[in-house]
């Protein structure tokens, strides 16, 4: 019988694709758990969006000014697409920073459980900006192969890319290199960073994170989910096996953003379970920017892997 009492304190730094928000509404399900969604990946969004527009936002909180930031921001998007998008009072401010989000994480009260999803690039260059030693989170790093995740982020990114982050070049499918046609593009295309940021854990806070594979955890959670929760100090039930196919659950998280619109996280959203995925395509049918990626993070995704669950 798990303990419903005990809380625990979990951040998930993932790679793309790598079925972390699906993860994050199974343990929502936690008793007295409150979940947070990317907290550091958007602030990241909001640094690169606000610099593409001309904005630069302080690192640190106190020397934000919202009001001022507000304003300039409503009369730069006035008269362009992004007009009706810039909502302020369906923002939630006190995210738009990571230093804010370090202050947040630092204060949380005792009494409740937290699990926090987020993407590893989004720390990157701001390592100063986790959550303290003493804040007592357990550190889980969820990977996947690069043969399996570049694919499936590549169709993503070109369909981001020709959407909401549109620089005005035109793209087509078949040329398009993620390599080079993606603006906010990370060095080591994001596996450098959950890399760097693994081993930055290892040597300053916790020396024995948590390592899995999302693919593993997806193919055999009856065996995969109780590893994990045992590993980051959660309880675990069966019950966690399945869950409540509605996407309400999702209004109760922390965001920057709303986030019960967004199509990209649909399926998760409606999510009952952990399914079975694809295998990775061949080699010879993937793009020639899909088989880059995967040959210059390979090295980084192994020397991780060696510690997995």
């Amino acid at each position: 019988m798990a303990d419903e009492k005990k809380t625990f304190r979990v951040i998930i730094w993932g790679v793309p694709r790598s079925i972390s928000t699906c993860i994050l509404k199974c343990l929502s399900f936690q008793p007295n758990t409150q979940a947070w969604y990317e907290p550091y990946c958007l602030a990241f969004f909001n640094d690169f969006m606000c610099a593409s527009m001309g904005f630069k936002l302080p690192r640190l909180m106190k020397d934000f000014d919202y009001a001022a930031f507000g304003a300039g921001m409503a009369a730069k998007v006035k008269g362009t697409p992004l007009e009706n998008k810039f909502d302020p009072s369906k923002l939630d401010t006190s995210l738009f920073l990571r230093d804010s989000v370090r202050m947040q994480l630092d204060s949380l009260p005792a009494d409740k459980s937290y699990v926090i999803k987020d993407m590893a690039y989004g720390a990157t260059g701001f390592y100063d900006m986790l959550p303290s030693k003493e804040a007592n989170f357990k550190h889980v790093f969820l990977i996947r192969r690069p043969d399996r995740m570049f694919p499936s982020w590549r169709r993503l990114l070109f369909k981001q890319m020709t959407e909401g982050l549109s620089t005005g070049k035109p793209l087509e499918e078949e040329t398009f290199d993620m390599t080079k046609d993606v603006t906010f593009m990370m060095p080591g295309y994001t596996y450098k960073c959950q890399y760097d940021l693994w081993k930055h854990v290892r040597e300053n806070i916790d020396p024995n994170p948590v390592v899995i594979d999302c693919d593993d955890l997806a193919t055999n959670p009856t065996l995969y989910l109780p590893k994990l929760c045992e590993a980051a100090g959660m309880p675990y039930t069966e019950s966690l096996l399945e869950w409540d196919g509605s996407a309400d659950i999702v209004n109760t998280w922390r965001c920057m953003i709303p986030l019960i619109n967004q199509e990209i996280h649909e399926v998760a959203f409606k999510s009952t379970g952990f399914h079975t995925p694809k295998p990775a395509p061949p080699r010879d049918e993937m793009k020639p920017d899909t088989v880059k990626c995967i040959d210059a993070t390979k090295q980084y995704y192994d020397e991780m892997a060696a510690f997995k669950l």
